[in-house]
């Protein structure tokens, strides 16, 4: 098996007991490795290597420690041919400063420019966050170096790191009202996370982009999980994994095809036409649900062949319905959840029987006829009409009220949303990256599966969270800033999902949040908050509560 070089570069000490650590767990996993101070190594020393983990510290204000600045002059004074050298990276620095991790940056840079090649996430401590150094090296060996240097069908079975109970304390309300704090001081621990016996947390955007569609993770939840009231869906794309899901989706999916959604978001103008008109300048609106419910769930219900109906109720009983996928559901919870599914379950069913008596030429009534011809049943009827009449706008209306959040703060989005519409797709997507609307994905691995070094059991739980998949900082630069010129390749994010399970209504939902930013930016110049907009939040799922504005 090829020696592992471990490398470092310190000046005060704690770099070195981070490469012991390193070294450490690389021999407990039965791997040969090799621990030297950067300023020991010749040239032909890094050219003969072939895997090495690169470790330093940052001096002062970005500068190299003294350890790490002779090996940094030597390779670029004597310019080796690193070709055949594979790297991982690791830094020790201090967020305070303003080029925090800057000497890992540069060497690692050096290295590269010379031909050799990196591989995964460089590791960061960050001193401002108080962890053990020592820690989140072991965290990061384990979870990100390991797996990348040395193949798993290569290594000797390694113990999984003892569970983080404490990491994301998922019903405390400071954690729901901002999670990054804790996302981010977890990520420099590693990608993924083991917090109880059977529950798993990906936090890399690499591990969930590749593993939340595979094909062994499952939607389904195992026999151990607690029967929740929300499998009154089961016949839905919400419950099924293929070939059962692909069969669902096709019930509706020719509804939502790009002509047909060019016909359905006439209605969002139509109705938007009227809240536009009827508006006064100086008058309050809810951006949230004036401007983002109403158009949305108008033209879901055109769709299906539905009146509107009363919007509001409808609107807080998903809500309500929706609360026991929390973590830790309050008490009380589980009934409100039953009493608020068999309102919307009730309400549709007098809707298709309505249908019935005097049909039309909505997605309800399609689905009518199948049922009539033996195609589907009932029952499937039901479920999916429940689904899309009740969930047809909660999340475009959430993305449209953050919408006119950023709008009000930055009011130069507003005006290149009107001026260069080549942008908008990009504004969009910058502002779902940062606010979605459903905030876990949750998969149950129906095989083993090792993510980024981590052994997962069959039917363990494994919960993406999407904010801290959409905001890794190796993926994003400066990610918790609203920035839409980021480069193409990084607009994708988890907020829509990804893979058979992404949403189905993502196309009409990304249409209709168009319209309503175009037809408000070509009316008015000005997006004012006339209050702190207000939320209701659980660690899964989150909604406006208020969101006043004026327009102007």
């Amino acid at each position: 098996m090829t020696m592992i070089h471990v490398w470092y570069g310190t000046e005060s000490g704690n770099a070195e007991m981070v490469g012991d650590e390193i070294v450490g767990t690389l021999t407990s996993a039965g791997i040969d490795a090799r621990l030297s101070e950067l300023r020991d190594l010749t040239a032909a020393d890094v050219a003969d290597a072939q895997l090495a983990v690169v470790i330093t510290s940052t001096y002062g204000e970005g500068g190299l420690p003294a350890t790490t600045e002779p090996f940094y002059e030597t390779l670029a004074a004597e310019r080796p041919d690193l070709r055949g050298l594979r790297f991982a990276a690791f830094g020790l620095g201090d967020s305070s400063y303003e080029n925090y991790n800057n000497a890992i940056k540069t060497v690692a840079s050096l290295l590269i420019e010379l031909g050799a090649t990196q591989i995964g996430t460089t590791g960061k401590h960050d001193a401002t966050t108080g962890l053990d150094p020592v820690q989140v090296a072991q965290d990061w060996a384990h979870n990100d170096a390991l797996p990348i240097l040395i193949p798993a069908v290569e290594r000797p079975p390694v113990s999984a790191a003892p569970p983080h109970e404490d990491l994301f304390p998922w019903s405390n309300k400071e954690f729901q009202d901002n999670p990054h704090p804790w996302y981010d001081k977890a990520r420099e621990m590693g990608p993924v996370h083991q917090t109880d016996e059977r529950t798993f947390v990906v936090l890399g955007y690499d591990e969930a982009m590749k593993f939340v569609k595979e094909p062994n993770m499952s939607i389904r939840e195992p026999d151990w999980v607690e029967e929740n009231p929300w499998l009154a869906f089961g016949h839905t794309v919400l419950s099924l994994d293929p070939p059962e899901h692909t069969r669902a989706r096709r019930l509706f999916s020719r509804w939502f095809t790009p002509k047909l959604i060019k016909q359905w978001v006439e209605a969002t103008r139509t109705s938007m036409n009227e809240i536009l008109a009827n508006y006064e300048p100086g008058q309050t609106l809810d951006a949230h649900y004036d401007l983002g419910v109403l158009p949305t769930h108008t033209t879901m219900a055109q769709v299906l062949g539905f009146p509107d109906g009363e919007v509001e109720p409808l609107f807080w009983a998903l809500w309500n319905a929706m609360l026991i996928q929390a973590t830790d559901p309050a008490p009380g919870t589980r009934e409100k959840s039953i009493e608020s599914l068999d309102y919307m379950f009730d309400t549709t069913a007098a809707l298709l029987k309505e249908k019935e008596v005097h049909p039309g030429n909505g997605l309800a009534d399609e689905l009518l006829a199948a049922s009539k011809r033996g195609e589907i049943t009932e029952r499937e009827v039901l479920e999916n009409m429940v689904l899309f009449y009740m969930s047809g706008a909660p999340n475009p209306a959430y993305l449209v009220g953050a919408g006119f959040e950023i709008f009000a703060e930055r009011p130069d989005v507003l005006e290149d949303y009107r001026d260069k519409p080549e942008v908008r797709e990009r504004i969009v997507n910058e502002i779902a990256r940062l606010n979605p609307v459903e905030l876990l994905l949750t998969r149950f691995p129906t095989e083993d599966v090792e993510i980024a070094g981590t052994v997962i059991p069959a039917g363990s739980m494994v919960k993406f969270p999407i904010g801290a998949v959409n905001r890794d900082p190796a993926v994003f630069e400066h990610p918790h800033e609203f920035d839409y010129t980021r480069p193409i390749e990084t607009s994708r994010n988890l907020t829509f999902g990804l893979g058979t399970h992404s949403c189905a209504g993502q196309l009409i939902a990304r249409a209709e949040i168009d319209v309503i930013f175009t037809m408000v930016a070509e009316r008015f110049s000005k997006v004012t908050l006339t209050d702190t907009p207000t939320r209701v939040i659980t660690d899964r799922l989150v909604a406006y509560d208020k969101m006043p504005i004026t327009l102007s």
